[in-house]
């Protein structure tokens, strides 16, 4: 699943969990905290290089294993900076559930959309998935842009502090736009 690419003049990489990322990983989340607090649970205020190599180890192991969680990580060429992470959860079916973080310093710039687009179409065989919570626009539009379609809402499913009660909105790659309702919307529930 390893890949190179250039996207906007900026040559990428590709990688596996590798524990030289250790570094620039840890550097590109604690950059972001501020940013990846709202909506990613495992944020925390100061990533240690100890947490960061313990998480990247786990890393190795589960992309080995075959039904761990498969993280690939966007980093510059010359290894120095981490772009974002994406993440793939199998499912059964050959079903990927996608996950994803940017460095605040390279968010916005067209680098996550392009990887995911290459990504997921140098893998055909597979579907993707991917949910967002109605309050994170950015999400949002990243994956509108990089070709996921919504096709379900699953109202006030999520809960936070910062945003209170969300629903939850359901991807899919390649799909055409068709929102379904939840079982329990379906059913009459709120």
């Amino acid at each position: 699943m390893e890949f190179a690419l250039t996207v906007n003049g900026l040559a990428l990489c590709v990688r596996a969990p590798d524990p030289a990322l250790v570094a620039p990983v840890r550097e590109a989340l604690n950059a972001s905290y501020r940013e990846h607090a709202l909506f990613l649970e495992w944020a925390v205020e100061h990533t240690s290089e100890e947490r960061a190599l313990s998480s990247m180890l786990q890393a190795r192991d589960d992309f080995a294993s075959e039904t761990g969680e498969r993280r690939l990580f966007i980093v510059t060429e010359d290894g120095q900076a981490v772009v974002g992470c994406i993440g793939l959860v199998p499912r059964r079916r050959k079903r990927y559930v996608v996950g994803y973080w940017a460095s605040s310093a390279f968010a916005g710039k067209g680098y996550m959309r392009e990887v995911l687009q290459q990504l997921v179409r140098r893998l055909p065989e597979f579907t993707f998935y991917l949910t967002t919570s109605s309050a994170n626009t950015r999400s949002q539009r990243l994956a509108a842009a990089a070709g996921f379609a919504l096709i379900r809402v699953h109202p006030q499913a999520r809960q936070s502090q910062q945003h209170g009660v969300q629903d939850t909105w359901v991807y899919r790659f390649g799909s055409k736009r068709q929102t379904k309702k939840s079982p329990r919307e379906s059913a009459g529930e709120p």
